[in-house]
């Protein structure tokens, strides 16, 4: 199974785990979105309504037949628009940068809040400002997880290639009692952070631009 394959699981809510005894992955590092090999927000919300669509149609089809169906859940629309532009924030980073010791893992992202997890103080769920906060290792990906107090549920699993030179990160988002949830993958490429000389993002409105970044000339007196 490749890399990307362990990602490729149910997006159930996840809930506090026990750290795994494996020994733990190494992710840390400097990474940047390759945005051939990921998901965009557009694209999974197109493919989504699709999936509406033709639930729709097939219930229409059977009520016109006079036939049974057992319809699938297809989730509140409204609720889809608000993931997606959530989601748009919230996969927002193009750049990360990686931290870990025996202590900490701590995932530094561009234009967003970092996500850490405390490698000698496995315990539970613990409140921020965000809401409920917490993570593990499950012998093959890290999890981290956020709890917000309006229900929304975001969930980012991190599995790194056997040549360590790709990162894949999925991530989750539900909220709690509407049976809806997005997923949208994100594939990093390890970089040189010396070499670098632009910054891409994606938007729903404007897709990917890509701006050049001045060099960074040192504090001026």
């Amino acid at each position: 199974m490749g890399f990307l394959g362990y990602l490729a699981g149910c997006g159930s809510a996840p809930a506090p785990e026990t750290f795994s005894s494996q020994p733990v992955s190494d992710l840390s590092g400097h990474w940047e979105v390759d945005y051939a090999q990921s998901d965009s927000v557009q694209t999974q919300i197109n493919a989504r309504f699709r999936e509406v669509q033709r639930e729709m149609r097939r219930r229409q089809d059977a009520i016109e037949q006079g036939a049974r169906y057992q319809a699938r859940p297809v989730g509140d629309i409204d609720t889809l628009i608000a993931l997606a532009k959530m989601a748009e924030l919230v996969t927002e980073p193009s750049v990360l940068t990686i931290e870990q010791n025996q202590r900490w893992l701590r995932i530094e992202r561009d234009s967003s809040f970092a996500l850490t997890c405390r490698l000698d103080q496995q315990s539970g769920v613990a409140v921020s400002q965000l809401g409920a906060e917490w993570c593990w290792w499950d012998g093959q990906q890290w999890h981290f997880a956020v709890q917000l107090p309006e229900g929304l549920l975001v969930e980012h699993r991190f599995v790194i290639s056997e040549e360590r030179d790709a990162l894949a990160q999925r991530t989750v988002m539900s909220v709690k009692g509407t049976g809806t949830q997005l997923e949208v993958m994100r594939v990093f490429a390890r970089y040189d952070n010396t070499n670098r000389g632009y910054r891409c993002t994606e938007t729903l409105s404007k897709g990917l631009v890509c701006t050049t970044e001045s060099a960074d000339t040192g504090w001026q007196p």
